[in-house]
């Protein structure tokens, strides 16, 4: 058969965070980029790693569509093991 491959470059978010975001958009059609992201502060990523991209630039993030979110990894041991997340 034929296959498809598709990427996307788009972070994860969470779904909640956005919903009410895109309400308080319809609702208030002049919000800002700011207000918006009082609703979705960052990407939501699956892991514990920690966001450690500065407020602004995410915004310029958002605003431009252009951008990088740095993360820093955690770890924990677990009896004998590392984890990395």
């Amino acid at each position: 058969g034929i296959a498809v491959g598709m990427a996307t470059d788009i972070p994860p978010h969470n779904v909640s965070e956005v919903v009410e975001a895109t309400c308080h958009l319809l609702r208030h059609p002049e919000a800002t980029t700011a207000d918006l992201m009082e609703f979705v502060p960052a990407p939501d990523f699956p892991t514990d790693a920690e966001i450690i991209t500065p407020k602004a630039d995410l915004r310029k993030l958002y605003e431009t569509g252009r951008g990088s979110v740095k993360l820093r990894a955690r770890y924990v041991r677990e009896d004998a093991n590392i984890v990395i997340t």
